[in-house]
Formats: structure tokens, C-alpha cells, sequence
């Protein structure tokens, strides 16, 4: 549990609470006009730092995560939500009417990906949206604040928008791509940022 507390605290004290990407999710969740009570996974939640916001969306939240300690923890913070850490107890509260997968993708490698994308895809209900968010390989020339921070952030398997495009979309049709500019701190002009490549998806039965 203080294991998932420092990172919680740590990860709210480095990016000002996120401020900025939960305007920006708050957003586009309320753009997709999904019905009250929908029911939202957060894939890979972690501690479930945007769970105030899916659920402000009129929503019902679901977190998952593999890490049961992170579970464990967001339970105790956001009593109201259903928290679940293994594939079995998820499968019960499918099919999902939305899935959000929010930079957790760039920790996890193609192989592994590759297992987890079609049952994340049968989870998915018929007319159901699944949004990846997820932090972009830079180009060259990166400042030397930007470099420091990358140290702390990125996961092994950051990628290039065209990656991470040819592996969603062998399950998923992509209907919407953007790119946006996320700043740590979460105030624009902060010369320390991170891009974010988002797509707006549905479901493909092959």
C-alpha cells in the first residue's frame, strides 16, 4: 500500500494532477454523447487518477488493473467505483460501452499487445468506442528539460503514431486520429511536454 501511495502522490506532485489531460478527456468523452450510466473501463488504470473524470462524464467506472496493489488502493480512494485485477472478474461486468486506454500502452510490448488487444476488443459491446491515448516516439531534437523528464515518464515501448496505428487496427477500426500537446504542470507554454497521439476506435469482428 505505501508502494501505491508514493506513486499515486508522485505522480500528482510531477504533472500538477494531470490538470490539463483531464480537461482534454473530459472533452472528447463528452463529444462521443454516450447515454448516462454507460458503463467506461479504464484499462490499466494504475491508481485511477482519471476516474473522477470519466465518472464527471455520467458514466459508470470501471478500473482495471494487473497490478492488485494499485487496485487495492484506488478502492480505498474512490469507493463508489468497481475496481477488478484479473480477466476473469472483468469479463463478468462486460460488454464495456466505452474503453479507455490511457498511456499504458507505451509499457507494453507488440508481443504482448498482440495477446491483449482481442479480448480487449470482446470486451467491447457492439456499438461501443474504445479511445487510445498514449504518448508518441518525438522527434529529433527534444530540449534538455524534455530529455530529463522522458527519463521519468516513458515506458520502454513508446511509439510512432503509424505503430501504434497498424497494431489497433487489426482489431479495431480507427475513426478518429489527433494529436495533442500535453504540458507537465499542466500550464501551456511549459517547455516541458508530451505529445499524446488519441484514436477514437470501434469495434472490428473479423
Amino acid at each position: 500500500m505505501l508502494w501505491a501511495l508514493a506513486n499515486d502522490v508522485a505522480q500528482r506532485i510531477i504533472t500538477f494532477n494531470k490538470i490539463e489531460q483531464r480537461m482534454s478527456l473530459s472533452r472528447r468523452l463528452r463529444s462521443l454523447d454516450l447515454r448516462a450510466g454507460a458503463k467506461a473501463l479504464d484499462f490499466g488504470c494504475g491508481t485511477a487518477l482519471f476516474a473522477p473524470t470519466i465518472a464527471g462524464c455520467g458514466l459508470r467506472y470501471y478500473g482495471y488493473d494487473i497490478d492488485a496493489r494499485l487496485i487495492a488502493y484506488a478502492r480505498r480512494l474512490y469507493k463508489s467505483a468497481t475496481f477488478v485485477s484479473t480477466r476473469d472478474e472483468l469479463a463478468q461486468h462486460a460488454p464495456f460501452d466505452l474503453i479507455v486506454a490511457n498511456c499504458c500502452f507505451h509499457h507494453i510490448s507488440d508481443d504482448a499487445l498482440a495477446r491483449e488487444l482481442p479480448p480487449l476488443r470482446d470486451l467491447l459491446a457492439e456499438r461501443g468506442v474504445f479511445l487510445m491515448i498514449d504518448l508518441l516516439l518525438d522527434p529529433e531534437g527534444r530540449s534538455f528539460l524534455c530529455r530529463q523528464f522522458d527519463r521519468l515518464e516513458r515506458g520502454s515501448h513508446v511509439r510512432r503514431e503509424s505503430h501504434y496505428r497498424r497494431l489497433v487496427e487489426s482489431l479495431f477500426a480507427v475513426r478518429v486520429s489527433d494529436v495533442e500537446r500535453s504540458h507537465v504542470l499542466s500550464f501551456k507554454g511549459s517547455p516541458i511536454y508530451n505529445d499524446l497521439v488519441v484514436m477514437e476506435c470501434r469495434r472490428r469482428d473479423n
